[in-house]
C-alpha cells in the first residue's frame, strides 16, 4: 500500500530513525531521504552511527523508532528477505560469497524465483528447463558486465578482495535489484580498482538503479557521487552537493574532533 505524503521523487525515506544498544543510542533521530537513479553517500567519523542505520534500513535492525519507506510502502522492520524480493540489496564491506561455489554458481544463486527453489521443479524438468537457460544466460551477462566473464567457472575463494566486491555487485545485480545499499564498496581495493568500481556504479545509475553508500576514501568516492549526508554522535549533521559537505565547518570539526 502506498503512502501518502512521500513524493514519488525518493526511492527511500528513513524518517528519524532511533536505535538504541542497552544504554547506548546508536542512532538518534536520523533522517535521510534517497532520490531515485542517484548516488548518495552516507559519511561519518567512526561510531557516528552510519553502519547502524545502514543496518536498520537494511531490514538487519529493528528501529526503536521512526519510519523506512521505500518505493512508497512502509517496510519499517521488514526483515532482509523481504525487502530483496522487493527490490532492495546490500552489500557488505567484506563480501560473503560461497567460497566453494564457482563464480557463476555464486551468481545464479542470487536470482530470485530461481526454478531449484521448488520442491516439485526436479519432477518438471522440461518446464523449468527454458527458466533455468534464461538465468544462465543473464549471468553470463552480468560477469561481462562486472569484467568477470573470464572467471566464471573458477571457485570464488580464489579470488582477489576487488574482484569478490565485483561479485557481490553481480549478484544483487542478478537479483533485479533497484537499490543496493553498500558498506564501504572500495576498502581494501587499490586506487585503480576503486575508481572502476565507481565509474561502473555510475554506469548502473544512469541504467537506472539507485545507489546509498558508506565510504571512508572520500578522496575518490566524492568524485562519482550525487548527494552527501554526513552523521556524527547518531545524527545527521550535514547534507547537501559533495563540495558543500566536505567543506562544512561542522563536517570538518566532527572529523577532527572523532
Amino acid at each position: 500500500m502506498t503512502n501518502i505524503g512521500y513524493s514519488s521523487e525518493y526511492i527511500l525515506v528513513a524518517e528519524r530513525i532511533k536505535k538504541r544498544f542497552g544504554g547506548l543510542i546508536a542512532v538518534d533521530g536520523a533522517t535521510v531521504k534517497v532520490r531515485r537513479k542517484t548516488i548518495t553517500l552516507l559519511i561519518g567519523p567512526n561510531g557516528s552511527g552510519k553502519t547502524t542505520l545502514l543496518n536498520v534500513i537494511a531490514g538487519f535492525y529493528k528501529p526503536d523508532g521512526g519510519k523506512v519507506i521505500f518505493d512508497g510502502k512502509d517496510v519499517t522492520g521488514w526483515p532482509p528477505h523481504k525487502l530483496y524480493h522487493l527490490g532492495m540489496a546490500r552489500t557488505f564491506q567484506v563480501p560473503q560469497p560461497f567460497y566453494k561455489l564457482t563464480v557463476l554458481e555464486n551468481v545464479l544463486l542470487a536470482a530470485r524465483g530461481h526454478p531449484g527453489e521448488s520442491f516439485a521443479a526436479p519432477l518438471q524438468r522440461s518446464k523449468w528447463l527454458p527458466r533455468e537457460e534464461e538465468l544462465v544466460d543473464k549471468a553470463f551477462s552480468i560477469l561481462k558486465l562486472v569484467g568477470l566473464i573470464h572467471l566464471w567457472d573458477q571457485p570464488a575463494g580464489q579470488l582477489s578482495g576487488g574482484q569478490m566486491k565485483l561479485l557481490e555487485i553481480a549478484r544483487v545485480l542478478m537479483s533485479g535489484a533497484r537499490m543496493i545499499l553498500m558498506d564501504e564498496p572500495i576498502a581494501g581495493v587499490n586506487p585503480t580498482l576503486a575508481h572502476e568500481i565507481l565509474q561502473f556504479l555510475v554506469k548502473l545509475r544512469d541504467q537506472g538503479i539507485t545507489f546509498f553508500i558508506i565510504e571512508h576514501r572520500l578522496d575518490i568516492a566524492m568524485q562519482y557521487v550525487d548527494y552527501v549526508y554526513a552523521m556524527a554522535r547518531g545524527r545527521v549533521i550535514a547534507e547537501g552537493k559533495p563540495e558543500e559537505v566536505v567543506s562544512n565547518p561542522v563536517v570538518i570539526d566532527s572529523y577532527l574532533g572523532g
